[in-house]
């Protein structure tokens, strides 16, 4: 294993202190064979703008389809606000993991973890995409969107403790990205849950509420 030495700089944080990048020479990760020299947060920026621009596309067109047909219009929301973007966030967490890294300003010796959260991304994202392709129904649909939901919550209260984090608050980059993964993190929370609900109530799981 070889090691790398930064000092503040983009490739070694917000943090300004010196941060060590393991070089794997074996039992390389897919991420460390996304590119040759050092990784940067490009190829990690541009698939977290795709992430927002399937999300943005996903809550459009289910709403415009809550007006139509709401049957379809949770089946979008399963098959893109689920799928596409747990797919994408897989690519993102476990494929350009240090991209990402760098993109989000945390390091890691050992990416077990990280890679892990972008397996939970891809399966769950593979079943929302099964569950609308095959029509299983709004109550699947809903299911699947709740559980995605209740996930990104949890990363939810990992953002506000870091927006909180006090020893943090001078460093402007840190804390501005921190403030922008609260906000667009909760709103995509609160569309998930309501798309959920809309379904559960269309599947008669919710009493006195049929639609």
């Amino acid at each position: 294993m070889q090691w790398l030495k930064g000092y503040g700089d983009a490739g070694a944080g917000f943090y300004g202190m010196d941060v060590y990048v393991p070089l794997y020479r074996e039992h390389q990760a897919p991420g460390d064979r996304m590119a040759s020299g050092t990784p940067t947060a490009h190829e990690a920026s541009l698939l977290m703008g795709a992430t927002m621009a399937a999300s943005m596309i996903g809550i459009f067109v289910g709403i415009f389809f809550l007006f139509l047909n709401i049957d379809i219009a949770v089946r979008i929301a399963a098959a893109i606000l689920v799928g596409v973007v747990g797919i994408i966030s897989y690519v993102r967490h476990s494929i350009y993991y240090k991209s990402d890294q760098i993109r989000m300003g945390w390091r890691q010796d050992h990416p077990e973890f990280q890679l892990e959260v972008g397996y939970a991304n891809l399966a769950i994202g593979l079943w929302a995409l099964i569950i609308a392709a095959f029509n299983w129904g709004s109550f699947a649909c809903g299911l699947i969107i709740a559980i995605y939901a209740t996930y990104l919550l949890c990363t939810l209260s990992l953002h506000i403790f870091e927006a909180r984090a006090e020893g943090d608050l001078h460093i402007t980059a840190h804390r501005s990205r921190a403030m922008r993964s609260v906000f667009s993190t909760g709103f995509f929370v609160l569309v998930q849950f309501g798309f959920a609900a809309i379904a559960f109530a269309r599947a008669g799981m919710i009493p006195f509420l049929h639609l």
